[in-house]
């Protein structure tokens, strides 16, 4: 993703990017210093600690500290916010989920990153998504590892969907696609942040979103105040589009950061 040669430009400072996930490791060494804050919707609390690990994994592929060791992010100086909307299990109820994106539209975050999803949504998901758009928060949302068509919240209007692609720039099987697919990124055997201080590698559209998370704020950084449908049409027109995969697997392509950042 080009992601080191953007890093003269902006390497995200300030952009509030929120992983809407089953929250952070709040004190790995490598995300604790970009951790600025969060909640947790299943306690209605301030604790947004990770007991299950996928969204230290999200986080760290977002903004994990450039410190020489372990992993970097896309974005590794931006802000990270948790909010934990996912138990120990990574399941979670829509109530909960919205809750947690009417924190971030209450907070003003920048960039919501929801590595989560379900085959089919609801009126008030659907509301809740152009609630975001509205004020101003780029939803960048996971396709979904059905290999079908692309679950929700990614495949409600005005949301971001990701697909994933493996190392070889090939569409990974699993991946959902479909018209509502915005752009691809790498999601196959991702090496990234885990919680108790760990890594791991782990595979999904859920890795590919943090990808573009970051990317967007790198965009974020140099183009204040850009609204979603202005992030949208620039990460497609900072993509180039992968050989051999159609559009409804890829979308406008694979993004790179160095047109973004222009």
């Amino acid at each position: 993703m080009q992601a080191p040669a953007a890093w003269a430009t902006t390497r995200g400072a300030g952009v509030k990017v929120v992983v809407i996930d089953t929250g952070i490791d709040r004190t790995h060494p490598e995300l604790a210093p970009n951790i600025k804050g969060g909640w947790n919707a299943l306690t209605k609390g301030e604790d947004f600690t990770d007991d299950n690990g996928h969204g230290s994994h999200v986080s760290g592929t977002i903004a994990a500290v450039d410190d020489k060791k372990g992993v970097v992010g896309v974005a590794p100086k931006a802000d990270l916010y948790g909010v934990k909307v996912l138990d120990a299990d990574g399941s979670g109820t829509f109530d909960d989920v919205i809750a947690g994106m009417q924190w971030a539209v209450d907070n003003k975050m920048e960039i919501a990153s929801m590595s989560l999803g379900a085959s089919q949504g609801n009126q008030a998901l659907t509301d809740m998504v152009a609630a975001m758009t509205k004020a101003g928060v780029i939803l960048i949302a996971a396709a979904g590892n059905s290999g079908g068509s692309v679950g929700f919240p990614a495949a409600c209007p005005g949301a971001i969907a990701i697909a994933a692609s493996d190392s070889k720039d090939n569409l990974a099987s699993f991946s959902s696609r479909g018209p509502a697919v915005a752009v691809i990124a790498p999601g196959v055997n991702v090496k990234s942040t885990y919680k108790n201080g760990g890594y791991d590698t782990l595979s999904g559209t859920s890795m590919a979103t943090p990808h573009v998370s970051g990317l967007a704020a790198l965009y974020v950084a140099t183009h204040k105040g850009a609204t979603p449908a202005q992030a949208r049409a620039a990460l497609a027109a900072a993509s180039r589009k992968l050989p051999g995969i159609p559009d409804i697997g890829q979308g406008a392509g694979l993004p790179g950061a160095v047109e973004l950042v222009k």
